[in-house]
């Protein structure tokens, strides 16, 4: 009796074993950019004292990644131990970021956009921009 119990247990497990199906996830491949900023590389516009910018070519980043895809930018100031997301505030000084086909423009200036005010040039810094790849599913 032990002998086809253990027969039945035995085809039973094996029967739901190979019953079992791997999935495979396809991976959403993304591009990672690093670059520096060095502190005499900071431009003013005109007549702004309170917001200096810095802009980067990026001729990856097209059409596809300003529609559908996604892009992430990060800062660092202290030799890449760590990292702040942009938009962030550090050191008195607000960080912000705008993207578009071709081109990431970083933006530093005073939280408060006080004319009056003229911020000092931000020490060099480590940017990270990445470029995402999605399933773009629709429009809301």
């Amino acid at each position: 009796m032990k002998k086809y119990l253990t027969l039945v247990v035995g085809l039973i497990t094996i029967i739901g074993i190979s019953s079992c199906t791997k999935e495979y996830y396809d991976t959403v491949p993304s591009q990672t950019f690093i670059y520096q900023i060095d502190q005499n590389s900071w431009e003013w516009e005109n007549d702004v004292s309170y917001q200096v910018f810095h802009t980067k070519t990026l001729p990856e980043l097209t059409d596809y990644y300003l529609l559908e895809g996604g892009v992430s930018v990060a800062i660092s100031f202290d030799g890449e131990n760590s990292y702040d997301i942009l938009p962030t505030t550090f050191n008195g000084i607000a960080y912000s970021v705008n993207y578009e086909v071709g081109a990431v423009t970083i933006f530093a200036e005073d939280p408060l956009a006080d004319a009056g005010i003229e911020i000092p040039l931000p020490d060099a810094a480590v940017v990270k921009v990445i470029l995402s790849e999605s399933d773009f599913i629709r429009e809301f």
